[in-house]
């Protein structure tokens, strides 16, 4: 369906939430236009969990099959003090309706299906454009302010998917005190492949493993989140 106005919309960031909401307010007719500041647009990151809602929007985008074929389907998050192996979290999706899951997906799967679909429908994408700002333009409209100098637009309305450390979000927060690590492994493990099983050393240290079985045979692959102290 599409809107009865046409408004010019900048999305700022060219990660999943700027592919995604570019594409849909594409759909819905407006002129978007992407911004991301890496020459050429990629994935940054490692692995993510897209909830009910996430995959929702995929649906939405006819592009949740694509996403569960590429990631793997989790219907329980299983989570245990260490070392008593003490349950201290147990989430079943089907709680929520019966059909209900969360997907585990690596961040450049998930990318590349938004991406190619930006492209095959022709969003204007403009690359080795770095956001520092925006300006109060006439009739409310913004201006983009860019790090090499100059401004852009107006738009009737910007679109920050550009992350916590945003300079359209006003102050930034502080860095966030810890980290992760992500790895991919191939190996035969005992673990559910449709949960997520994690491990916690107090509210300190974390790790996680998301077995997925590919269908074309049965190796499995494993994928490990380790949170090291803040």
């Amino acid at each position: 369906m599409r809107v009865k106005d046409e408004f010019e919309i900048a999305v700022a960031g060219c990660g999943p939430g700027g592919l995604a909401a570019a594409l849909m307010l594409h759909r819905l007719g407006h002129k978007v236009t992407l911004f991301e500041r890496f020459v050429e647009a990629r994935p940054l990151g490692s692995g993510l969990i897209l909830q009910p809602t996430g995959l929702a929007v995929l649906a939405e985008l006819a592009l949740a099959d694509a996403a569960l074929a590429e990631g793997a389907r989790i219907e329980r998050l299983l989570g245990r003090a260490a070392p008593s192996g003490r349950v201290v979290l147990d989430v079943r999706y089907s709680a929520l309706r019966v059909d209900a899951a969360g997907l585990g997906i690596h961040r450049g799967a998930l990318f590349h299906l938004l991406f190619e679909a930006v492209k095959r429908e022709r969003v204007a994408i403009e690359t080795g454009k770095e956001i520092t700002g925006s300006d109060l333009a006439p009739g409310g409209r913004r201006l983009l302010r860019l790090k090499s100098g100059g401004g852009i637009g107006p738009f009737d309305l910007v679109v920050d998917a550009l992350g916590t450390q945003s300079p359209l979000a006003g102050q930034s927060p502080s860095p966030l005190a810890y980290g992760a690590l992500w790895a991919s492994l191939d190996w035969r493990s005992p673990f559910n492949p449709h949960a997520l099983e994690q491990r916690y050393r107090r509210a300190r240290r974390m790790v996680g493993v998301l077995d997925r079985a590919f269908a074309r045979g049965p190796r499995r692959e494993s994928r490990f989140l380790l949170e090291p102290s803040r």
